[in-house]
């Protein structure tokens, strides 16, 4: 990786942890999760970089893609689980990061099995021992790891760039080596230790491909989508202006069963139970890694 390739992802990583902090303080009772996830991405703008997606903002049992719809009214009550999940992204080049506020035990368990994923984390080394390392924390600490959650390889405009970095312990095959990006992401439940889909609630997309489109509103969607959003994942609130929700959600529905869009379902803890997540981006380097994502 070239030298001002590193001082990109520095700086994404920077402002993602800058924007985390400052909102450690606002996630709290009484509040909007849709006006975090607003807050979060203007923070993001306002110190000169972009969303590399959607702000996820998941409550308990809801593990991850949760980014509130424009229509959201959802409000933080007193002993829920919050994660906040924030992607920054510099001419491409990502920080990624997250935090959990609400249950001391889920929320010292993630940050603890994310210090230990961190530490484990040099050239050389299976991701399998990484996910080892998650997995000895949420078992020690009498929760489970997430088995189908990971964490993920970063490239310039590509969230996931081809390699998983599980929550468990096994020999992958799939060795680590220097320059690589990664977002760790340890995801502890006291639940099952299992994601589903939430077949009906998706407010995350990315755009696939152009194909053929009955409605002239579809085809003048997808435009949009192309020019404004062409690899990285977008919100349906980034699109609702000016459209009704009957209207977005009909457009949008044509656009993805004509395989123009990629839908990211929300996820859910197999056993409703509640869920912690921390998150931190690093860079593989000679002695181990770097990580981005510090204040």
């Amino acid at each position: 990786m070239e030298p001002n390739e590193i001082e990109l992802y520095r700086k994404a990583g920077k402002i993602a942890a800058q924007v985390r902090e400052r909102l450690r303080a606002e996630v709290k009772p009484g509040v909007k999760i849709l006006d975090i996830a607003k807050r979060a991405e203007d923070i993001i703008r306002e110190l000169g970089a972009q969303p590399a997606f959607p702000a996820n903002i998941s409550l308990n049992e809801v593990a991850a893609h949760y980014s509130p719809p424009p229509w959201d009214e959802t409000v933080i009550k007193e002993g829920d689980v919050v994660k906040v999940d924030i992607g920054v992204q510099v001419d491409g080049y990502i920080g990624d990061t997250a935090f959990t506020v609400g249950d001391e035990r889920l929320v010292s368990a993630a940050e603890r099995a994310l210090e230990e994923a961190v530490r484990a984390t040099r050239p050389g080394v299976d991701v399998g021992e990484i996910g080892a390392a998650v997995e000895r924390v949420a078992r020690g600490s009498n929760l489970k790891p997430i088995q189908n959650l990971t964490g993920h390889s970063l490239g310039r405009w590509e969230l996931h760039a081809g390699l998983s970095i599980p929550n468990v312990g096994g020999e992958t095959g799939q060795k680590l080596e220097v320059g690589q990006v990664l977002a760790i992401e340890p995801f502890v439940t006291e639940g099952a230790g299992f994601v589903e889909e939430d077949e009906r609630r998706i407010y995350i997309y990315s755009f696939l491909r152009e194909s053929p489109i009955r409605s002239r509103m579809a085809r003048e969607l997808l435009r949009e989508i192309k020019k404004r959003y062409p690899t990285l994942p977008f919100s349906i609130r980034w699109l609702a202006e000016g459209m009704s929700r009957l209207r977005l959600e009909i457009t949008l529905r044509e656009l993805r069963a004509a395989g123009a869009i990629r839908p990211y379902h929300v996820l859910v803890e197999r056993a409703k139970g509640r869920v912690a997540q921390a998150e931190h981006t690093v860079i593989v380097t000679e002695n181990g890694c770097e990580i981005t994502t510090l204040t």
